[in-house]
């Protein structure tokens, strides 16, 4: 039973986030992600985006094993995978910086991780909350994983007609260079940076 309060709170808040995200994109002059520099918009999205990991971790312990996988093999790469998304996530974050996640206006990050992926904290997202789903074995978290897809969907939607707005020609070149989020350009990019 709590599983499925967790559960609720994790799919309210994408439900929230994705709202915003199509908000963005049907009504740009009514731009809701990114923030920027205003602060009611950065407070609407926090609402919905920092419950978010809570609940959906609450939703896999609470709904752990109950998904078809056989043990122990999911335990080990769900933990591997996890490791791998933090550590995607994590440099993304350093990549980018504060400022420019939030849509304040900065210098176009074309390097670290951001020369093989447009996209890379989003990449991040999808693969922790996968693998979270291999690790618990949990399919309520498999449906968030699902959902958290959609979500970056819409939210690398909504941020790159404000990118396309702010970095004019600087950004359609670096989009014709590096893909939106991972490719074949991607793997031969890490493979000739070795």
């Amino acid at each position: 039973m709590l599983e499925r309060v967790a559960f609720a709170v994790a799919a309210g808040c994408l439900l929230g986030l994705s709202s915003l995200m199509v908000v963005s994109l049907l009504a740009p002059e009514r731009r809701l992600w990114p923030a920027g520099d205003d602060d009611r918009k950065r407070r609407v999205y926090l609402a919905f985006s920092r419950p978010l990991l809570p609940a959906v971790f609450a939703t896999g312990v609470l709904d752990w094993n109950a998904g078809p996988l056989a043990a122990p093999w999911h335990i080990g790469v769900g933990a591997v995978g996890v490791l791998a998304a933090f550590a995607v996530l994590s440099r993304s974050a350093v990549d980018l910086g504060e400022d420019a996640t939030e849509g304040r206006e900065d210098e176009l990050r074309t390097d670290g991780l951001y020369r093989y992926t447009r996209n890379p904290q989003n990449v991040g997202y999808v693969l922790l909350f996968a693998t979270y789903a291999v690790l618990a074995n949990s399919p309520l978290v498999g449906a968030l994983a699902v959902a958290v897809a959609v979500f970056s969907v819409l939210q690398v939607l909504a941020e790159e007609a404000w990118l396309r707005d702010t970095y004019g020609d600087a950004y359609e070149a670096y989009c014709e260079r590096v893909p939106r989020f991972v490719g074949l350009r991607t793997l031969t990019r890490a493979l000739d940076d070795d």
